[in-house]
């Protein structure tokens, strides 16, 4: 890693996101925490697979169902000789049943420069 003009660059740094169901995150942040990765993680809403949003409304109870589900984000920066132990960590732990259903999804990409602030 070198230092330049208070510019940190490697080409060994990997950004992981993940895209999970709601109701995994705890199940995930807890995995990456065990293996002491930090992470960070907020709300976000998907429009394609999954169980929709539901809001009930009115006297009668109608219900209106929302284009997207609800989903988490979670994202992480770590060195290249990590990246399998993470994505494994991650695809276990998101996991929505026994027979590997898919709980969300990846994606991976090489960090260019980090910059702090």
């Amino acid at each position: 890693m070198s230092e330049k003009n208070g510019k940190k660059t490697n080409s060994q740094l990997i950004r992981i996101e993940a895209f999970i169901r709601e109701e995994k995150e705890d199940d995930v942040l807890a995995a990456l925490n065990k293996i002491g990765v930090p992470a960070t993680f907020y709300e976000s809403k998907g429009i394609g697979k999954g169980e929709k949003y539901q809001i009930r409304y009115g006297r009668r109870g109608d219900i209106s169902t929302m284009p997207y589900s609800n989903r988490r984000t979670v994202e992480t920066i770590v060195t290249e000789d990590k990246v399998d132990e993470v994505v494994s960590v991650i695809k276990d732990s998101a996991k929505i049943d026994k027979t590997g259903g898919a709980g969300g999804i990846l994606a991976i990409s090489k960090v260019d420069e980090i910059i702090n602030i």
